[in-house]
């Protein structure tokens, strides 16, 4: 039999019928139900419930469902994220979320309950990035229903994060950079392959980069921005997504010459096309100064690898080449983490451990050099003969 209890307390009793324990609460003159198998997750329900009264639940707040909660979030996610990332959010709620956990009550989504997702992603083919992306996507909306008292816990903190493979890296040799660099110096792209080799930067990065970040008196470039394309709006300019990535970058005397010709040739493009340039201060525009078509940039890219026997590499593959070249010649890992943009030392290593083979190997035989005596090296030497 039921004990009556005030409102916003809780009842609880064993049901015969079902040999469940059952929890109830009052909330605005309506019950709130809990069954489970144990009388110590009931007692666990009605503190936890209590709990989320006190700070604000309202009986409505249990009803909504997280199709009728994920709009609001978006909107308030475009207000504090890129363009990029909310279109990013609203594709993976909409494809993929949505269609299986839509109709749930916030209140009743459970750990399972998101395994069993992840499991029919993998199991129609989905790529494990896309995986973890409906996971961060979730675990963000459930921990903004526990700030507005909905939820008491967050059940995506209670599943494994899907795991992503990391996409192999392929890496030029320096003679394979060296015959890019080559092929494209006279080429409208020719500037761009060349400093992106030079300096590690992102595509975006590179392609937000204004004549105004240069200091050509320090050979310092400024990254204070990318350029996105985003579906929609467009190209955007954006600042660099961490603190890591607001940096400087130092030139070598033969960039900042061959930035000062890339300048001289855009002058004349300008001039050839008069009224129709719009200018907008970036050092890699397209032909009429607006920022430069990926589409466009990617074909040369791909055309110029094809036609010089070069591996068919990505443009971002640019990047990891020049920072392995780094690192391979025993540059600092710190010195390398600062150009490279990266919030950690331990990023950089991660990412880039492959190519600091070289370097274990120096610091192998000189630590062998400093600490073997003399002698014992010339008695290892002669039992060699």
């Amino acid at each position: 039999m039921a004990h009556k209890r005030a409102n916003n307390e809780g009842t609880l009793y064993y049901r015969e019928d079902r040999r469940r324990w059952c929890a109830q609460v009052s909330l605005e003159g309506r019950r709130l139900t809990k069954y489970a198998r144990s009388q110590s997750e009931c007692r666990d329900w009605i503190k936890e419930t209590i709990r989320k009264i006190g700070n604000g639940l309202t009986f409505t707040g249990t009803q909504v469902t997280l199709e009728q909660y994920m709009p609001a979030w978006l909107d308030g996610k475009a207000l504090s994220q890129r363009p990029q990332t909310v279109l990013q959010y609203r594709q993976i709620a909409s494809q993929h979320i949505l269609p299986l956990l839509g109709r749930l009550r916030l209140q009743e989504i459970q750990p399972p309950h998101l395994n069993r997702l992840y499991l029919t992603k993998q199991e129609e083919g989905r790529g494990a990035r896309t995986v973890q992306l409906i996971h961060t996507v979730l675990h963000c909306i459930l921990k903004q229903a526990v700030r507005d008292g909905i939820l008491g816990r967050n059940p995506a903190d209670g599943v494994q994060r899907p795991k992503v493979e990391q996409t192999e890296m392929h890496i030029l040799s320096e003679e394979q950079a060296q015959r890019l660099v080559i092929a494209s110096q006279n080429t409208r792209y020719g500037m761009l392959f060349y400093l992106a080799l030079m300096t590690g930067m992102r595509e975006g990065e590179l392609l937000g980069l204004k004549w105004s970040d240069l200091d050509w008196t320090k050979g310092m470039l400024h990254i204070q921005r990318q350029l996105q394309h985003t579906k929609g709006l467009g190209c955007v300019l954006v600042p660099p997504k961490t603190k890591a990535g607001r940096r400087q970058i130092k030139l070598g005397l033969e960039t900042l010459d061959r930035l000062a010709t890339h300048r001289d040739q855009l002058e004349l493009q300008r001039a050839a096309t008069r009224e129709r340039w719009e200018e907008n201060g970036l050092i890699f525009p397209n032909t009429l100064g607006k920022p430069m078509s990926l589409k466009h940039m990617y074909l040369e890219f791909k055309s110029m690898l094809k036609e010089n026997g070069l591996p068919n590499i990505r443009f971002h593959d640019l990047r990891h080449t020049s920072l392995s070249f780094l690192l391979d010649s025993g540059m600092p890992v710190n010195t390398v983490q600062q150009r490279a943009g990266h919030s950690k030392a331990s990023v950089t290593t991660d990412t880039y451990g492959h190519s600091m083979g070289h370097s274990e190997d120096e610091a192998a035989a000189r630590i062998e050099e400093m600490i073997t005596p003399v002698a014992v090296k010339l008695q290892s030497k002669r039992g060699l003969r």
